[in-house]
């Protein structure tokens, strides 16, 4: 009996942490899907300009000034798209790390699940054999008198 509460309890413990774990991947995958929404918007300005850009340097229509500063331009996002393909690396591998541990917390449970079910069998076992016991020991005192 002491057992099967304590299987019990831990196993209650088990299902808390996989729905603690449930919680950090949505909020991680949210992340990630933010980030990724970030690099797409960086990588569609630069594409844009670069056309906006080729399109004006085809007509012949830029001065200096305006090619320095689109290529100034260009640096700067090349930078933060690289920097924002980091960031959107680093969410994916946390991610991937947080989904990994969710399939172990579903195990560890399972497992306990497993545990608790074969000690209430056990439970339920011993308790009708000692009821079996009960009855042949009444069975055989009637007999004897």
């Amino acid at each position: 009996m002491r057992k099967n509460r304590t299987v019990a309890k831990i196993l209650k413990l088990k299902e808390n942490r996989k729905k603690e774990i449930e919680l950090e991947v949505k909020m991680a995958a949210d992340r990630e899907e933010e980030e990724k929404t970030r690099l797409k918007a960086l990588e569609k300005n630069y594409i844009d300009t670069l056309e906006y850009f080729s399109e004006k340097q085809g007509e012949g229509s830029l001065d200096i000034n305006k090619l320095i500063s689109y290529y100034d331009f260009f640096s700067r996002i090349n930078g933060k798209i690289d920097e924002q393909k980091k960031i959107h690396t680093e969410c994916q591998s946390e991610l991937a790390g947080l989904k990994d541990s969710l399939v172990h917390a579903h195990q560890e449970k399972r497992m306990f699940e497993i545990i608790n079910d074969k000690a209430v069998m056990t439970e339920h076992k011993e308790n009708l054999r000692a009821e079996q016991k009960e009855n042949d020991f009444i069975a055989l005192s009637r007999r004897v008198k």
